[in-house]
C-alpha cells in the first residue's frame, strides 16, 4: 500500500511516519499538479491540502488510486465527477479550526473597527497622534453571517458577547442552535440590506460561486464591511474593488482571495504563457486590492492564515489519519458526496 503526500510540511512527515509504519510513503512540500502527476501512478492513496488541483488530467495515469484524502474541509479544488468516473473516493476534514477561524475572523474584524494596523504603524515611527484613528464599536451593529455552519455559529456566538445583533443566511437553518446562541435566520436579500458587517462562512461549490457579485454589492448598506474567511471565489474580485473605490464598501478583511494560488506562481504562469483572460483579470483585481491595503487601509488581506494554529493543525494530522485508517479497514468515513 503506497500513499504519498502533499503539501507537507516536516512535523506532518513525523506525524504520518510515527502512526502509518506499516506502510510504503511518500511526501512532497509541494502541490500535486498536471506536470508533477506522474508521482501518483503508483499511488493506492494520495493525501493534499488547498493548493492542488486534481482534475483529469492529473489523474490520467494513476491507475492504482483508490482514495483521495484531502486535509481540508472544502473540497472545490478537486474534480468530484471525474473521481466518480474512475471509482476514487473522496473525503476531507469535516470539521476543524472551528475556533480558529471564528477567532481570525474577529481578529480581522477589529483590525478594521479600531484602526488596529494604521496604529500601530504610526507608533513604529514614533507618531502618537490621533488623527483619523476613531475608530467604532460593535455593540448594538448587525453583523450578517453567510454560512452558519459550525464556524459561523462560533462567530454568532462571539458577536453575541460582543453585544451585536446577529442575522444568518444558511441553506440549511439549525433552529434549535438558532434559539440557544440567539441569532435570527433570514433570506439572503435581508441579509444584505440590514449588515452592518457581513462575514463568509460557507463552502464554495457552482451554485455559490460570485455569491457577492454586483447585484448583492449594490443590495448592501452604504459603508458596509465584508470579512471572508472560507473561500475566495464566493466574491467576484472586480466587483468587490468597484464598490471598495466608490465608497460602497467601507473595508474588507480578506484572508482568502479569488484565484489566490495565481499569486504564488504567477511569475512561473507568465512566463509559460499559461495565464487565459480569466485568470489575468483576477490577478490583477487582486493586485489592486493588495495596493488598496497599502494606501488606502481600508483592505486588509491576511495569508490563508485563519486555520493555522496548533490545535487545529492537530486535529487535522488526527482526522487525516482516521480518515486514512478507516479507509484501508474497508470502512472509510468522512466521505464527500459525489
Amino acid at each position: 500500500m503506497r500513499i504519498t503526500f502533499f503539501e507537507v510540511t516536516n512535523e506532518d512527515i513525523e506525524f504520518f511516519k510515527n502512526n502509518l509504519k506499516e506502510f510504503e510513503l511518500e511526501f512532497y512540500d509541494f502541490p500535486l499538479n498536471e506536470e508533477n502527476s506522474h508521482l501518483i501512478e503508483n499511488s493506492d492513496i494520495v493525501s493534499i491540502f488547498i493548493y492542488s488541483k486534481i482534475n483529469e488530467r492529473v489523474l490520467k495515469n494513476a491507475k492504482k488510486l483508490k482514495f483521495i484524502c484531502t486535509r481540508s474541509t472544502g473540497y472545490d479544488h478537486i474534480d468530484l465527477k471525474v473521481c466518480k468516473e474512475k471509482n476514487i473516493l473522496v473525503s476531507n476534514v469535516p470539521s476543524y479550526g472551528i475556533e480558529s477561524v471564528a477567532e481570525h475572523t474577529f481578529a480581522l474584524i477589529l483590525a478594521i473597527s479600531r484602526k488596529i494596523i494604521e496604529s500601530f504603524e504610526r507608533t513604529r515611527k514614533g507618531d502618537f497622534s490621533l488623527e483619523n484613528l476613531r475608530g467604532f464599536e460593535l455593540k448594538g451593529k448587525v453583523l450578517g453571517i453567510i454560512g452558519a455552519g459550525k464556524i459561523g455559529r462560533r462567530v454568532a456566538e462571539i458577536a453575541k458577547a460582543f453585544g451585536m445583533r446577529v442575522i444568518c443566511y444558511d441553506i440549511y437553518p439549525n433552529y434549535e442552535e438558532a434559539r440557544r446562541i440567539g441569532y435570527e435566520y433570514v433570506d439572503l436579500d435581508t441579509l444584505l440590506r440590514n449588515s452592518d458587517i457581513i462575514s463568509i462562512h460557507a463552502n464554495l461549490t457552482k451554485e455559490n460561486f460570485h455569491l457577492l457579485n454586483e447585484e448583492a454589492f449594490e443590495k448592501m448598506k452604504d459603508g458596509v464591511i465584508i470579512i471572508n474567511t472560507a473561500r475566495g471565489a464566493l466574491i467576484d474580485t472586480k466587483a468587490l474593488v468597484k464598490y471598495l473605490k466608490s465608497g460602497k464598501v467601507k473595508a474588507v478583511g480578506l484572508d482568502v482571495l479569488e484565484g489566490e494560488n495565481l499569486i504564488k506562481e504567477e511569475i512561473e504562469l507568465l512566463l509559460k504563457g499559461k495565464l487565459d483572460k480569466e485568470s489575468l483579470e483576477s490577478l490583477i483585481a487582486n493586485h489592486i486590492l493588495i495596493e488598496l491595503e497599502d494606501k488606502e487601509k481600508n483592505v486588509i488581506i491576511t495569508p490563508h492564515n485563519a486555520f493555522n494554529t496548533y490545535e487545529a493543525i492537530q486535529e487535522i494530522r488526527r482526522i487525516t489519519l482516521e480518515n486514512i485508517i478507516s479507509f484501508i479497514n474497508g470502512n472509510p468515513i468522512n466521505l464527500v458526496k459525489i
